[in-house]
């Protein structure tokens, strides 16, 4: 239970630290890629053996091409996700992300023979209730999205995190019970640094962008709390018996709520009836899911 709490924690730390970003004109996606970059050293560091990375071990490792394909998958994620952040809003960007958790708890029924029942159903639904009343802001006035292609890009970041979710929780149900845990999660960082560095590197040869300093410190500071909240949500998986349809809708929950809280108390954010609304049909929620199991 406390890996799945500090997994949620940290996922709100992210969600602040880019509130903070906004305010002091951090670029977004320069500090992202040098926030990969810190998670990879991160991931290093906290090896509980480094010969299986110095002596080449890990090529021969059944989940090293997933962990290659999931840090790819995350820059491409980040990438829509700010897209559809620029031309529908914040809201609409979490709501879609946040219910991807749809995927996992599906596929934990449907193919890991997960344990089902009215109350865990309750809770789910509940769940998908509590993350949308928590994300609803007020749009602005005369907001709309006239391209016919951008309309769609809700519905990608929807899948895309879908998708990372399940890969995430098929390598966990197929290869990460035991071990392997921190070198998964530290390669998932080093494939999305490289992809991130050359579309970087790009940018600056092109002149469409310029390095700015304030990125390099924001990505440590990033880093930092983006390695341990993946590594503590896969320990989360790996060492709670609760199954995985329990822990993503409950490390969703968790992060929109004291995400939500945080921002209320620390940067006088307006908490709506709606908003309030949300959080309590969150806890109501999580305390379902877990009576479930």
């Amino acid at each position: 239970m406390v890996f799945l709490i500090l997994s949620f924690i940290c996922s709100a730390i992210l969600i602040l630290l880019f509130k903070v970003f906004e305010r002091s004109g951090v670029p977004i996606f320069q500090a992202i890629v040098f926030n990969y970059c810190t998670a990879a050293m991160c991931g290093f560091i906290f090896l509980p053996e480094h010969r299986t990375v110095t002596s080449g071990q890990f090529l021969t490792q059944p989940w090293f091409p997933l962990s290659v394909l999931l840090g790819a998958m995350f820059i491409a994620v980040f990438n829509l996700t700010s897209l559809t952040t620029v031309n529908f809003g914040v809201s609409t960007a979490s709501v879609a992300s946040k219910l991807g958790l749809v995927f996992p708890v599906l596929f934990a029924f449907c193919l890991y023979g997960e344990s089902f029942n009215a109350v865990k159903l309750a809770g789910i639904l509940l769940a998908f209730v509590a993350v949308i009343l928590s994300s609803v802001k007020e749009k602005p006035a005369g907001h709309s999205v006239a391209n016919t292609t951008l309309k769609f890009l809700p519905y990608a970041v929807f899948f895309s995190n879908g998708a990372c979710d399940s890969v995430t929780q098929y390598a966990n149900k197929h290869y990460l019970m035991h071990d392997g845990i921190a070198e998964f999660a530290m390669f998932i960082f080093v494939a999305a640094a490289t992809v991130g560095l050359v579309l970087m590197i790009y940018m600056l040869i092109t002149r469409k962008s310029k390095l700015n300093r304030k990125s390099i410190i924001g990505g440590i500071a990033l880093g930092v709390p983006n390695y341990l909240s993946f590594l503590f949500l896969l320990k989360a998986l790996a060492t709670l018996n609760w199954g995985s349809s329990v822990i993503f809708p409950i490390s969703n929950l968790g992060t929109v709520a004291v995400a939500t809280v945080v921002s209320f108390i620390v940067f006088k954010e307006k908490i709506s009836k709606v908003n309030l609304t949300g959080l309590a049909f969150a806890a109501a929620a999580i305390i379902l899911i877990v009576l479930s199991s």
